[in-house]
């Protein structure tokens, strides 16, 4: 304090100019030294963002080609419904016919034992004017 006040007694206006000054001179390095600080950390933002803009375009360009290669799969798969649905259709169509032969079979193998009409009809579950042809060409 006795520093201050002898340089304060001897000129005391441009000592309280010179104390602004080296203020001034202090703040103004403070500032210099935030901004340059800052300019190096905004620089390392900057890499960052730039990598994590590439990085973001990479994923981007892999979702797209998941989009594809799902696409693909998709009408494969859809190929696959199709067949799939065309062999049930002719399985069953195959079954429908197997059943009618085995019921016109096992009809004919009753003419030729010489069941009735009315006993084929039961059994099979035929139509009368269906089992009367085989009657007539199988029959006893």
């Amino acid at each position: 304090m006795n520093i201050l006040g002898n340089i304060l007694k001897e000129d005391p206006s441009s000592a309280l100019t010179n104390v602004f000054l080296v203020f001034f001179i202090f703040i103004l390095i403070i500032v210099s030294l935030a901004f340059y600080y800052d300019y190096k950390k905004n620089k390392t933002n900057e890499k960052k963002i730039s990598i994590l803009e590439r990085a973001i375009k990479d994923l981007i360009e892999e979702f797209r080609s998941f989009e594809l290669l799902l696409s693909d799969q998709k009408k494969i798969l859809q190929e696959y419904k199709y067949t799939l649905e065309k062999l049930e259709q002719e399985t069953s169509r195959l079954a429908d016919s197997s059943k009618e032969d085995s019921t016109i079979t096992t009809a004919i193998k009753m003419a030729g034992e010489g069941r009735t009409l009315q006993e084929i009809s039961e059994f099979t579950g035929m139509a009368t004017e269906e089992i009367e042809p085989i009657i007539k060409f199988h029959g006893k």
